[in-house]
């Protein structure tokens, strides 16, 4: 039986670390920074317990969480441009 990941849990791996990675880094000029650090790295934190739960959804939890920051950042940008 080998350990070695295989080139699949290696791909989903990276994916997920760098998507953390994306949801704690944010412009530390943000007048919400702190606001909007702390909420995703809730949502990170979340994915944790559910790869806790079954680790074989890792490609869904990166794709939840993916969805999560893009839409956050979404709304950020709208009011930063003035709209809500």
């Amino acid at each position: 039986m080998s350990t070695e990941p295989t080139s699949a849990e290696v791909r989903d791996l990276r994916a997920l670390l760098t998507t953390v990675l994306d949801a704690i880094t944010l412009p530390h000029d943000d007048p919400a920074y702190d606001r909007r650090f702390l909420e995703r790295a809730s949502w990170a934190r979340t994915v944790r317990e559910a790869l806790d739960e079954d680790p074989a959804d890792l490609a869904w939890n990166v794709s939840f969480l993916r969805a999560r920051l893009d839409a956050e950042e979404k709304k950020a940008a709208e009011r930063k441009d003035g709209g809500q």
